[in-house]
């Protein structure tokens, strides 16, 4: 069996290629030329160079393969929101498209638990869990959303596609580039300075190890229902659990300064203005 996947290069792209390959699968991977490929050139991996943003591409590379693992754009915060729309909607559009020409049979999209946004103190949410889309989302699960409303559409036009949505990643990989936040802050941890808890601390996120989440991907390959979508998710700690439990393994002080959440947000946009990177989205 041979997998096409994009999103390859990524954290969680990564293990999955790696989690693949252990297995005795073929992998195909849609590259960029400027993809960094350390790591990925294993027995059974093959690599298509194009953008997803180019459907030829996308259909040269899905072609002859058994079933598709579309790993949606990770969040940064230093990508223009007009840019991160077209990785996620035209990108999703033409990976979906390609799988429906070819009549795939096997579909997995890879979403984000942050597309189903937040939940209340005390609420318990599922796979069918929408928070009003005109609250406080941020850009990215705004995007992330819409991706996923493309894929019910070819859904229901009939392309077999499930959707999966993996909480916070850990473990088994390289920080991305650039780190989001959380890793940053863990980075910022290991090498032993100072580090800073943004908000009250009190919002808590459903860590998951990555290779947990490389196996529920493919079992919902295997076992899942087209049209259905499943949580991929571990335990839902605050900052500051994360933070102590991580410091008691590398024997290094927890952060414990705290960062009141309007001077991160006064940061991004002033950061957003002088045209410069930032730590922090504007919509954090």
């Amino acid at each position: 069996m041979t997998t096409f996947i994009t999103g390859g290069t990524s954290l969680l792209g990564r293990v999955m290629v790696q989690e693949l390959v252990r297995q005795g699968e073929a992998v195909r991977i849609l590259v960029r030329p400027d993809s960094n490929r350390s790591g990925l050139e294993l027995p059974g991996v093959a690599f298509v160079r194009g953008e997803i943003h180019d459907l030829v591409d996308v259909r040269k590379g899905i072609a002859g393969c058994d079933w598709v693992c579309h790993l949606t754009g990770p969040a940064d915060a230093n990508v223009s929101e007009a840019e991160g729309w077209r990785a996620q909607l035209e990108g999703t559009r033409n990976v979906l498209q390609a799988a429906q020409d070819i009549r795939s049979t096997a579909v997995v999209q890879v979403s984000s638990l942050i597309a189903l946004g937040p939940t209340q103190p005390g609420e318990t949410a599922d796979e069918a869990h929408q928070a009003p889309a005109g609250g406080q989302l941020a850009a990215y699960q705004k995007s992330q959303r819409a991706a996923d409303d493309l894929a019910r559409e070819y859904g229901a036009k009939g392309l077999p596609v499930k959707l999966v949505y993996p909480g916070f990643g850990y473990g088994s990989a390289r920080a991305a580039r650039p780190a989001s936040l959380l890793q940053q802050t863990l980075l910022r941890l290991a090498a032993g300075q100072a580090g800073a808890i943004v908000g009250n601390g009190r919002n808590r996120i459903a860590a998951t190890y990555l290779k947990d989440v490389a196996q529920g991907i493919i079992l919902a390959h295997t076992h899942g229902r087209p049209g259905e979508g499943y949580l991929l998710v571990g335990e839902s700690l605050t900052l500051p659990q994360m933070w102590l439990a991580i410091a008691d393994l590398l024997e290094k002080t927890p952060p414990r300064r705290r960062l009141p959440l309007w001077l991160a947000q006064l940061s991004a946009g002033l950061a957003q203005l002088g045209g410069s990177r930032t730590r922090y989205p504007a919509d954090f």
